[in-house]
């Protein structure tokens, strides 16, 4: 249970208790961090820093905009001035050693206030009228796979190990049922220490290359409650739609299509897919190469119907994609119990297994991290929650909003003036949602009333699990089957095919063939159900459109 605070109290008043409030009750403020970079124009990149904390609801954490969080700033970016490919590894290295302190020192300006309340506490007055002290801790960090390295003041993708997690080696990060040494913050700060205190240079780069380090001072070394490398979380977004997906399987697949001349055809089956609500429909996908993460995810949820008649009889790359589409949808379930993360070690195992075979008949090297991440996502959600909740999917959304409050400025001092657009937003969206929710609610009170009267004339239509709904004129069987054949349906003589129903199921009612029989057709029905996802009641509608 989460108690949410209710005011701050005075300095004085914060001392006074906190002395008598020894045996006060302590509580841990779980933080969830996101940071990315953005491009405000072309040339200026910036990234916008969100906090919040990790115990929203989930409707609120992953809504558009902040998502419940708080902006504290916004971090310039870096320029190089250089050209990067001029530079040799020693100064590639050191120009990143570089990057990563400024980096780490703007973190441990911006969070240095909570310090010493991760250890000492904040007292707060909830709204039970009980003074809690308490602990903020980070617990989770949403950001892609660049920001992740600079956070946890490690290595990029291509070093010895690249990992932010744990200790696997470059060429093993396509083993993903084995174990390797996890990464700790104490551990970390320990090689660190070791590396200073080494003979030679040399001596102290190799400790730091065997465990992909730069030297650099952590700013959550000394926090209580936070790890950085605990807090790391598996981000669906970059790791699997734009990283294993986007990046990888699909190139694979295009070109194993224009081998054998079938990228047509399987452009024609993608465009025959059925069309389903909130599935996306693709006319020409052989020709999209780059695009977001959603795309590619859609492509992923279409793509074994229509190419499994192509591609060889017991295709190992369709075994492939198959058994990462089981991976995919399992990872993003919304709730894992026991049983279900269960079924996801067997799939990872199984991916895993048709990943090797994909690189034996196709030469594909899966020795990249975001292959790798797949193995530590199961411990990601037992500790943090299923992934929705540690998405960086909403935090894409706020950069459109960073880059509007960027053009809103003057383009001097522009930080100041951000913040305090993103505030007056804020509030503003605060009074358009109390707007809205009364309009909603006022719209289904009018609902209501339409439904109990729609109910009283049509009882015998409805269920307790579905409803029609957009009801047309009244018309008699004879008439309504000539409808049908003039919209092309091949359902035959509906009016006979009535009749035989009627008779066969209501042997009492002895309708004659002069007695018309009346017709109200429908155009959809409200059907409600409960998710097999998270087995919360939902409600759909089935449309029929005549044309």
């Amino acid at each position: 249970m989460h108690t949410v605070p209710r005011k701050h109290i005075s300095e004085a008043q914060r001392v006074a208790r906190m002395l008598r409030g020894i045996n006060r009750a302590h509580c841990l403020l779980p933080l969830h961090f996101w940071l990315d970079e953005g491009l405000m124009t072309k040339r200026v990149t910036m990234h916008p820093m969100v906090l919040r904390a990790a115990f929203l609801p989930g409707k609120i954490r992953n809504a558009s905009g902040n998502g419940g969080g708080v902006l504290i700033g916004y971090m310039l970016g870096i320029p190089d001035l250089g050209d990067p490919t001029d530079r040799k590894t020693k100064e590639t290295i050191a120009f990143s050693r570089f990057k990563m302190k400024i980096y780490q020192r703007v973190l441990s300006v911006i969070f240095s206030s909570l310090k010493s309340k991760s250890w000492n506490g904040e007292p707060i007055e909830c709204y039970d009228n009980q003074i809690r002290l308490f602990h903020p801790g980070f617990l989770i960090e949403s950001m892609d796979g660049k920001e992740d390295a600079y956070f946890n003041a490690c290595r990029a993708a291509l070093a010895n190990y690249p990992c932010t997690k744990c200790l696997v080696h470059k060429d093993d990060l396509h083993r993903l049922t084995a174990e390797f040494v996890m990464r700790t913050g104490a551990a970390m700060q320990s090689v660190v220490c070791r590396a200073r205190n080494a003979a030679t240079k040399g001596e102290k780069e190799e400790i730091l290359k065997k465990h992909g380090l730069h030297d650099v001072d952590h700013f959550l070394w000394g926090f209580r409650f936070s790890d950085s490398h605990t807090a790391s979380a598996y981000d669906v977004l970059h790791k699997d739609d734009v990283g294993k997906n986007g990046h990888h399987f699909w190139p694979l697949v295009l070109e194993v299509l224009e081998t054998i001349s079938g990228k047509g055809t399987f452009a024609k089956n993608m465009r025959k897919f059925a069309r389903w609500p909130g599935l996306k429909h693709f006319n020409q996908v052989t020709t999209i190469h780059f695009s977001d993460g959603e795309t590619f995810y859609h492509i992923m949820k279409c793509i074994l119907p229509c190419i499994v008649q192509i591609l060889p009889r017991n295709s190992v790359l369709v075994q492939c994609l198959r058994s990462y589409q089981r991976l995919r949808v399992m990872i993003g379930m919304t709730c894992m119990p026991e049983s279900r993360l269960d079924r996801l070690a067997t799939f990872i195992k199984d991916y895993e297994f048709w990943c090797s075979g994909i690189s034996d008949e196709y030469g594909k090297n899966f020795n990249f991290p975001k292959q790798h991440a797949t193995s530590h996502v199961i411990q990601d959600i037992r500790t943090k929650g299923t992934t929705n909740h540690f998405s960086t999917r909403p935090g894409e959304g706020f950069q459109q909003e960073a880059r509007e409050a960027y053009n809103q400025t003057n383009f001097k001092d522009v930080v100041p003036q951000m913040t305090r657009i993103d505030e007056n937003q804020e509030s503003i969206a605060r009074i358009r949602m109390a707007i809205d929710e009364y309009e909603k609610q006022r719209t289904l009170d009018e609902k209501e009333e339409d439904n109990i009267e729609e109910s009283s004339n049509h009882s015998a239509i409805t269920s307790a699990s579905w409803r029609f709904g957009a009801p047309e004129r009244i018309t008699n069987s004879r008439a309504f089957t000539d409808i049908l054949k003039a919209l092309g349906h091949s359902i035959g003589d509906f009016d006979t095919m009535l009749r035989d129903f009627i008779a066969e199921t209501f042997p009492g009612e002895r309708i004659t063939y002069e007695q018309h029989i009346q017709v109200r057709p429908f155009k959809c029905a409200h059907i409600t159900y409960q998710s097999l996802e998270d087995w919360r009641g939902l409600r759909d509608i089935v449309r029929c459109n005549r044309s």
